[in-house]
């Protein structure tokens, strides 16, 4: 099944999983000896992020939880980094912007399908075109797992894209507060399981 819906990239470089943290910069109002070590952190972790992308050892056929799972759990250490120079509100935004731009939402278990389903009262329409749409990118998310393409390079900005790409769609079937909720649900989800 080809895929019809546009893609864009969530992240400020589409072949990484990097989020831009410049975007929260304005909002958390940094002093000038905070936006030093803000700088300090964010850069530190982009490093390790793309080490550990570019040295980790996956195969076409060996998958992407792994290293997925790695990648989310830097963003929790970088946001406890970033805990230490700042004051609680500053904390509680940045802990919301992660929580929202956390990479790998877009793969979650049948148990959160079942919550959201019943949470968020879908009608048998909205059930149906729920379930199509999981299995759909569930398809391509596995058939992606085993094509023969270079991870180091590519698997990043694919995730990305598969990510946004259901999400439009999941948008399109549901309502704008069963859409909000949704989002909730997944962030909140995503962020507890690395």
């Amino acid at each position: 099944m080809a895929l019809l819906f546009p893609f864009y990239s969530c992240v400020f470089n589409e072949d990484s999983l990097e989020i831009d943290f410049l975007a929260i910069k304005e909002e958390l109002e940094l002093t000038p000896q905070q936006e030093k070590a803000f700088q300090v952190v964010v850069k530190e972790y982009i490093i390790k992020r793309r080490k550990l992308i570019y040295k980790s050892d996956l195969k076409a056929d060996s998958g992407n939880r792994l290293l997925l799972s790695k990648v989310k759990n830097s963003y929790k250490d970088q946001e406890k980094d970033l805990y230490f120079m700042m004051d609680e509100r500053q904390q509680q935004i940045t802990h919301q912007f992660i929580k929202k731009h956390m990479p790998g939402q877009f793969h979650y278990a049948d148990d959160i399908r079942e919550e959201l389903s019943k949470t968020l009262s879908l009608d048998s329409y909205q059930k149906r075109q729920y379930r199509l749409i999981n299995a759909t990118y569930d398809k391509i998310y596995s058939n992606m797992n085993t094509s023969d393409y270079d991870y180091r390079q590519h698997v990043t900005a694919h995730w990305n894209q598969l990510y946004i790409a259901r999400k439009n769609a999941i948008q399109r079937v549901f309502s704008e507060e069963q859409f909000k909720q949704y989002e909730e649900i997944v962030q909140r989800v995503n962020y507890e399981r690395s």
